[in-house]
């Protein structure tokens, strides 16, 4: 973050968001292999997406570990089952940037951007102790979804 501009780094199933004036105004894209893009460059390296996951197994096409995915010594790092790269996104600050959620997909899975995004700003109103509006968060996201084992790592 620069006084004038915000970047975001993204790379795997973790989300970030900007809420501004009460709108989500900006999100990071999921790398997840159903999507088009990532789906293409999945079978472009050889594998294939079964049950929204990576030849069955992993349901992430993009992350910095899981190295078993990323072992054909021929193919650069980009043109892996599972690439490192990732996604730079810059976007111009504005007064009226309220705040950024940064969580993994144990959120998203249970909760949608819009719906956070106006969870947290309702929340802020009455209480500035982001620690607890981030616990109200998980227990949101737990009676959603139910008991999971999933983890749902937040930051406001």
């Amino acid at each position: 973050m620069s006084p004038r501009n915000i970047y975001f780094i993204n790379c795997g199933d973790s989300r970030t968001f900007l809420c501004r004036d009460g709108q989500v105004v900006f999100h990071t894209e999921d790398h997840k292999p159903i999507n088009p893009r990532e789906k293409e460059r999945i079978q472009n390296a050889g594998g294939s997406v079964t049950l929204q996951r990576i030849n069955g197994s992993l349901a992430v096409s993009r992350a910095l570990g899981d190295f078993d995915f990323k072992e054909v010594e021929w193919r650069t790092q980009t043109e892996q089952l599972v690439s490192p790269e990732p996604e730079v996104y810059e976007l111009e600050r504005s007064p009226e940037d309220e705040f950024l959620v940064v969580a993994c997909d144990g959120v998203w899975d249970a909760i949608g951007n819009e719906e956070l995004c106006a969870f947290v700003r309702n929340r802020l109103q009455v209480c500035d102790d982001l620690r607890e509006i981030c616990s109200q968060v998980i227990d949101l996201c737990l009676y959603k979804v139910g008991n999971s084992s999933e983890r749902i790592p937040l930051a406001i």
